[in-house]
């Protein structure tokens, strides 16, 4: 008879049960933890947003310095275009083509503010003035210097001498007259290109070329007036 062997339980092997019970407690830990991923993928993206716009606002704000550049760039502008309109409408007036880089358009301005003022002898006015009287005002206006009442004086105390081929815008240039016994009668400022302002005993305030056969025949020589302000580009801007 055969006898049938009884199972033996106890080695039963749990393993199996063992894995599925794992199984189990991974797949609940994971299904308990899967509804939090979307919430820490938001914290993480608005603190990634908020961070990168944290540095846009810091790289767009300019520092004091940056905006003081750029408060001064704007006004050497707004000054640089009252200069040329101002160079603009006073080479006009004065019959020259404007320059501008080397013109000064403060002395421009001043000077074009004078043409066609009647000539009165002993006048400095722009209702009448003579020579010497018109080259004093402009002086005295533009460059804050005050220069002697006589064209002769002018040359022999304000002025030292230098060469034509010196001169310079703002120069006097001066000249003998019918009744200065070949001495300095007349006074001008030099403008440029051979041109310059003076107060014609005829004609008033006017532009005149020192090639004009009278200018040249009364020619006596070029001066300039020793300031450093005469020549300083700065005088451009008004």
């Amino acid at each position: 008879m055969t006898r049938h062997r009884r199972p033996d339980t106890q080695s039963a092997p749990t393993l199996p049960f063992a894995r599925r019970g794992g199984q189990r407690g991974t797949l609940c830990h994971f299904r308990r933890t899967v509804p939090l991923l979307p919430i820490a993928l938001s914290l993480l993206v608005l603190t990634a947003c908020h961070t990168s716009r944290s540095t846009q606002q810091k790289s767009h704000t300019p520092s004091h310095a940056t905006t003081t550049r750029i408060e001064t760039t704007r006004s050497h502008h707004s000054h640089s275009a009252k200069a040329a309109e101002m160079l603009t409408t006073a080479s006009q007036r004065l019959g020259l083509a404007p320059d501008y880089r080397r013109d000064n358009a403060r002395l421009l301005g001043e000077c074009a503010a004078w043409i066609g003022t009647p000539y009165v002898y002993g006048g400095n006015t722009q209702r009448g003035v003579d020579c010497s009287g018109l080259t004093l005002a402009i002086y005295k206006k533009v460059y804050g210097k005050k220069l002697h009442r006589r064209s002769r004086d002018q040359y022999e105390k304000d002025a030292r001498p230098i060469r034509r081929d010196d001169m310079q815008q703002g120069d006097l240039v001066f000249f003998t007259s019918p009744r200065s016994g070949g001495r300095v009668g007349h006074v001008g400022i030099y403008l440029r290109d051979g041109y310059f302002l003076h107060a014609s005993s005829t004609r008033g305030v006017v532009v005149s070329h020192l090639d004009g056969n009278y200018y040249r025949k009364h020619w006596v020589g070029a001066g300039r007036v020793p300031d450093d302000d005469i020549h300083d580009p700065s005088r451009a801007l008004p």
